[in-house]
């Protein structure tokens, strides 16, 4: 890059001139109060965009740090995915809140509801752990509930997966129709039934139910 000098120009000729080129900065500083110097600064560097500094071969080293550290952590990520999942096939997968009503605070934690050969789960990605499991031999029935935490959102549907020991499972999918039929599927396949009912939950104080629909 070779030095160039331009007496006139604009704030958006300055970034341009960033962005595509780069710009070194050589200057003194001196903070002063009253008169008196405090602080002297004597700086020298570059700016310039990544796009810049990689071409340059500045950043080379960087960019490829990065590139492989992005790399392995998904790696990671997706290793640790299928280890949870201990053998089971996944069969189907959307995403979903599930409401851990345990613990000093309940909340709505957000992750991904997968149905496999052997379980329904709810794994949070970050950081990547399981939520819940729940074998089909252990489930009962289920229950539909339209519902809002909002006054201004739309009411949506709320899962409840009622167990065999009387236990909820509150669940917030976002493809519910396909979740219910994928449980279906599954638990057809294992000789099990289950049958809708009524099930109202503990869900959060500024939870309001808006109409209790079983299908």
């Amino acid at each position: 890059m070779e030095a160039t000098r331009e007496t006139r120009t604009t704030l958006v000729d300055l970034l341009d001139r960033v962005l595509d080129k780069g710009a070194v900065i050589d200057a003194d500083v001196i903070i002063s109060v009253a008169g008196v110097p405090l602080l002297g600064l004597k700086l020298r560097a570059m700016l310039a965009s990544i796009e810049t500094m990689i071409e340059y071969g500045m950043w080379a080293d960087w960019d490829r740090a990065v590139r492989a550290a992005a790399t392995e952590d998904e790696r990671r990520t997706v290793a640790l995915g299928h280890a949870l999942l201990k053998g089971e096939t996944p069969v189907f997968q959307c995403g979903a809140s599930y409401w851990q009503a345990d613990g000093v605070s309940p909340a709505w934690t957000y992750g991904t509801l997968i149905i496999t050969d052997a379980a329904i789960r709810m794994h949070r990605r970050a950081p990547l752990a399981c939520l819940v499991v729940i074998p089909f031999e252990e489930i009962a029935g289920y229950s539909l509930e339209y519902g809002t935490v909002s006054a201004s959102a739309e009411p949506t549907r709320y899962l409840h997966i009622i167990r065999v020991d009387g236990s909820v499972c509150s669940l917030h999918p976002k493809e519910t129709e396909q979740v219910i039929a994928g449980i279906e599927k599954e638990m057809t396949k294992r000789k099990l039934r289950w049958a809708p009912g009524e099930c109202h939950a503990p869900m959060p104080k500024n939870y309001e139910r808006v109409a209790a629909k079983v299908t």
